[in-house]
């Protein structure tokens, strides 16, 4: 509760403790007051007693003073006299009453009588009554103050319960709002101020829950929404694979048949490279590798191909498709080199096998009369498969268009090379199935780098893999594609 822990105290010394200070200060000057007044009245009539003896005995001269002593001491007993005394200049004493005793207060006063001769009258005075009327004064005093520090007390009780624990209500109801939750105010009774800022707390809870509620029902409806877009698109997108997959497979046997008839007929094609039958093998060819890439990217979109994770080799993946780089490298006139193949891999052979002949399908042909390294590099726990040309490399701004469906920089590219712009296309599909990406790094005129990562094999699979290669005997398990 930080309002009641900061708050209070400085309501308290701001309010309430200046009240009580001013209330006490006022008592107490009212009780120093009264008991001054109170020993000037006793002072007063005592010595208004003696100046009227004093005046008597001026008067009197030459008769007995005891007379006047003992009126005087008669009437002062309501005022608390105990004794009066005269005192002559020749020594002689005149007294009325009891001997002074403790707790007396003696009052003198001078008499002149004829021939100058100095004499004077003392009084001696209770003083317990006054002190007990000061007493009295101070006690009821005490109590005031007394009744001020309640007061105070009750102050500081009433600031905590009347406005301290409704502003922490009010702090609550924030609180909870600013965190999208209904607050749950009590019904104690609190001043109209409070209970309009509690109503208005309460209004907003409302309007936050009604906003709540037709927000959950605008994203149900586009959750809802989308989810049949993307049901439609789904869909949309597996009719045209199947459709793609259906013609393609339909134009290729015919093209199978034409290209065995061409074949056929042109007898001398190896040594009449012009020829008609040369150019018709050549268009039924290219025709083919088109078909092929539509029913590779138709099979990818459509998701119809499993992913079967084993251990293999670096080696066993450069040799999946050796024979048929090596041939398009010959034909581009292209070195090609290889490095790394004693790394270990985990991941599905075959398609990390056609994800690398698609790059470095790529990199040959777009490094003619070049080099192209292939090669395995350790990086931390994954063995990461690079494809690294000195081609004309790419412009940034390029570097991400050219992973889309029939997308080729350079003008008469696909007749130069006979290609689609299909293969990177092909290579980034292959690349989320397998679970991992295909990077890229190239500057224009200082060649590119295509990599992607592959889990490294795990021990225990390194031993069996191990183990069943030595009981059985090396057998070519892959494909030697040409």
């Amino acid at each position: 509760m930080e309002p009641r822990a900061h708050l209070l105290p400085r309501l308290f010394i701001d309010v309430v403790l200046p009240s009580t200070i001013a209330a006490l200060a006022l008592i107490l000057a009212l009780c120093l007051q009264q008991t001054h007044s109170l020993a000037e009245r006793v002072d007063a009539s005592a010595n208004l007693r003696l100046a009227r003896l004093a005046g008597e005995l001026e008067l009197a001269a030459g008769v007995s003073p005891q007379a006047a002593l003992d009126r005087t001491l008669q009437e002062g007993k309501a005022d608390q006299v105990r004794r009066v005394e005269l005192h002559g200049s020749d020594g002689r004493l005149w007294s009325s009453g009891t001997a002074a005793t403790t707790g007396n207060a003696t009052y003198r006063n001078e008499v002149k009588p004829q021939g100058n001769i100095s004499t004077w009258v003392s009084m001696d005075v209770d003083t317990q009554p006054l002190r007990k009327a000061q007493a009295t004064v101070w006690l009821l005093g005490a109590l005031c103050a007394m009744g001020i520090l309640v007061l105070a007390w009750l102050a500081r009780v009433s600031i905590r319960h009347r406005v301290l624990e409704p502003l922490s209500q009010a702090r609550y109801a924030v609180h909870e709002l600013v965190n999208a939750r209904h607050p749950h105010l009590d019904d104690t009774p609190v001043s109209t101020e409070f209970q309009e800022l509690r109503k208005t707390l309460q209004r907003l809870s409302e309007l936050q829950e009604a906003q709540r509620r037709d927000w959950s029902t605008m994203q149900h409806d586009n959750a809802v929404e989308a989810l049949d877009r993307l049901r439609q698109s789904q869909a949309a997108t597996r009719s045209k694979s199947q459709f793609i997959a259906l013609v393609s497979h339909h134009f290729r046997q015919p093209l199978q048949a034409l290209e065995l008839f061409a074949a056929g007929l042109d007898q001398n094609g190896g040594n009449e490279p012009q020829s008609p039958f040369a150019q018709m093998r050549h268009s039924i060819a290219s025709m083919t590798r088109l078909l092929d890439a539509l029913l590779e990217i138709s099979r990818l979109d459509a998701g119809v191909i499993a992913v079967k994770p084993i251990g293999f080799t670096a080696a066993e993946l450069f040799m999946r498709d050796r024979t048929s780089l090596n041939h398009e490298a010959l034909q581009h006139h292209v070195t090609l080199a290889w490095r790394g193949s004693h790394h270990q891999l985990h991941g599905d052979a075959d398609v990390a096998a056609s994800l690398l002949y698609q790059l470095a399908s790529n990199a040959i042909a777009n490094a003619p009369e070049g080099r192209v390294l292939i090669a395995a590099r350790r990086r931390g726990q994954a063995i990461r498969i690079e494809v690294r040309d000195n081609g004309p490399g790419i412009a940034v701004i390029h570097q991400q268009r050219i992973f889309e469906e029939f997308v080729q920089l350079q003008a008469g590219e696909s007749e130069r090379r006979g290609g689609y712009g299909l293969g990177l296309a092909i290579a980034e599909r292959l690349a989320r199935l397998l679970g991992t990406r295909i990077g890229l790094r190239s500057e224009p005129g200082r060649g590119s780098t295509f990599w992607f990562d592959l889990p490294r094999m795990p021990v225990m699979e390194r031993h069996s893999s191990a183990s069943s290669s030595a009981q059985k005997p090396a057998a070519p398990v892959w494909r030697q594609a040409g």
